[in-house]
């Protein structure tokens, strides 16, 4: 009888512990960053491009404040907006994430630049950004470079 009531205590004290830890782990999940890339480009590039989903599994919208790494003149979030025909690339003050929806940051949209780089990254290396969101939470997140589409032609650059 002892055997049988200490092993259904180990058994429900297991339990408890799964379920608490699944709580802890889904609690935590809040921003989630998927498929973060830096556009690849020649050694004398002024600028790069950062991008990526970023999934808020909150229940309150969420802004994405500002980006920082180490070896970059300036960063800046952006976004590529037609301006009667004309692309242009405009900064933002934030990037909105609703609750419980996504981001998508790509080319011809949302994005990142990464302005006047200490020494450009080549194809395969990772640029390690930290994201700072307006609910006091940032993430360090590595970015691998790689080959990615081309800009539109006709685009211009304004703040």
């Amino acid at each position: 009888m002892f055997n049988k009531t200490a092993t259904t205590i180990f058994v429900l004290i297991a339990l408890l512990g799964m379920n608490t830890s699944f709580a802890m782990s889904h609690k935590s999940t809040g921003i989630v960053i998927q498929d973060p890339w830096v556009r690849s480009a020649p050694p004398n590039a002024p600028a790069l491009g950062a991008f990526m989903q970023i999934h808020n599994n909150t229940n309150q919208d969420v802004k994405l404040i500002s980006a920082h790494a180490k070896a970059y003149g300036q960063i800046q979030l952006h976004r590529t907006i037609n301006d009667n025909g004309m692309m242009r690339m405009v900064e933002q003050e934030f990037m909105p994430i609703l609750a419980n929806k996504k981001l998508h940051l790509k080319p011809g949209s949302w994005h990142i630049m990464l302005i006047n780089p200490d020494r450009v990254p080549s194809e395969g290396e990772v640029v390690a950004l930290k994201l700072l969101f307006d609910n006091g939470t940032s993430q360090t997140v590595n970015f691998k470079v790689r080959k990615g589409q081309m800009m539109m032609k006709n685009h211009q650059h304004s703040k």
